[in-house]
């Protein structure tokens, strides 16, 4: 049954208090209308149990704003939205549009600009930049669950779209009214006729309030190590946040984690207390098709922002990536599939449970 206004209540009772559902929570879908997002398409999905998410469709379904309760829960970078066709492909471009609580990364690059068997690929790939097709919603009861959900498909090809990868990524973002969560559930198939590379990160950026001086990060890891040797000196406080710093230089590092009982694999941003209370931000997924997890470091004045990255690759790029591991390849016809769940704690016992879950 849906938990609203700290009472759970039956369809019925819920019916007879609304005209509407919508009263309470659901989706809006609508378009941005000033500067650099101007045309692009938006669904806003509230569960009235304090989450509210955009869900920005012409970039890959991905979220921009994301608020608990009015709480700011990720990062948002100067540029603001940003609409597809300002997307710049090469180099460092992304950066130019890259904001939101998740960018999805790949599908073939992630990391830094490379060229690979005469190919050039920009930073993190195209798929973020990707619009949406057959783009659904539905919202409806389901035995005492009232259930929200945003489906659509994106599609990457080479350039000419005759030779090379002819991907699919079909997303879905579930959640129910009165909730304090949203789960992302992806399939990628190979619809070409050739094995196709992929490589695909959750890049999700979680931003203040709940990022702050003193601020911890819970994670079980059972390994960890630094990108390079820039953050090779912040090894032994990786799991611990600063204020912000003009001129910081990022620090990324890269966790083994430990699964949990149920074999998925979670990551939490806790915030400083704060008139006695406490947030956490949490992420979980599947370790066994997302067997990376990176962490971004940057606490850097304006940039203040901590990415945590279940991926199935690491960052240095795709032609780095071919050398050190070898490339995931999806034969034709091929499917893999991801989740990835993101929810918010606010009682002092759950966070309490949650320090004893991922305690190293």
């Amino acid at each position: 049954m849906p938990q609203l206004y700290g009472r759970d209540w039956t369809p019925d009772e819920l019916r007879r208090r609304v005209g509407d559902l919508s009263q309470l929570g659901g989706v809006t879908r609508t378009l941005l209308d000033d500067g650099a997002g101007r045309g692009s398409r938006v669904a806003l999905v509230r569960t009235g149990g304090g989450l509210e998410a955009e869900v920005l469709l012409d970039r890959a379904m991905d979220l921009g704003r994301v608020n608990f309760k009015g709480a700011a829960l990720g990062f948002r970078a100067p540029c603001g939205d940003v609409h597809p066709s300002f997307y710049e492909t090469q180099g460092v471009g992304w950066l130019r549009s890259f904001s939101g609580l998740l960018a999805t990364c790949g599908l073939q690059n992630v990391g830094g600009p490379c060229e690979d068997e005469g190919m050039a690929h920009g930073v993190h790939g195209r798929i973020n930049n990707t619009p949406a097709e057959r783009v659904a919603v539905s919202e409806g009861w389901d035995g005492d669950a009232y259930r929200i959900a945003v489906s659509g498909r994106m599609r990457e090809v080479t350039p000419l779209g005759l030779f090379g990868p002819n991907l699919t990524l079909t997303r879905t973002l579930r959640t129910e009214l009165g909730a304090n969560w949203l789960r992302i559930d992806d399939v990628v198939e190979n619809e070409g006729f050739t094995d196709a590379a992929l490589l695909i990160l959750y890049h999700v950026n979680v931003g203040f309030p709940v990022l702050d001086d003193g601020a911890r990060l819970l994670a079980k890891a059972k390994k960890t190590e630094p990108r390079d040797e820039a953050a090779r000196p912040g090894l032994g406080a990786w799991d611990r946040f600063e204020k912000p710093q003009a001129g910081y230089a990022e620090q990324v590092f890269f966790h083994d984690l430990v699964p949990g009982a149920d074999g998925r694999a979670k990551a939490a941003i806790v915030s400083p207390e704060r008139a006695g209370k406490r947030l956490a931000f949490c992420l979980d997924y599947d370790p066994s098709t997302l067997p990376r997890f990176i962490e971004w470091k940057q606490m850097g004045a304006g940039p203040y922002t901590v990415g945590l990255e279940p991926a199935n690759c690491l960052v240095l790029g795709r032609a780095a990536e071919r050398k050190d591991r070898g490339l995931t390849l999806l034969k034709p016809g091929e499917r893999r599939a991801f989740s990835l769940r993101l929810s918010v704690l606010e009682d002092s016992a759950a966070i309490g449970a949650l320090e004893d879950e991922l305690r190293r």
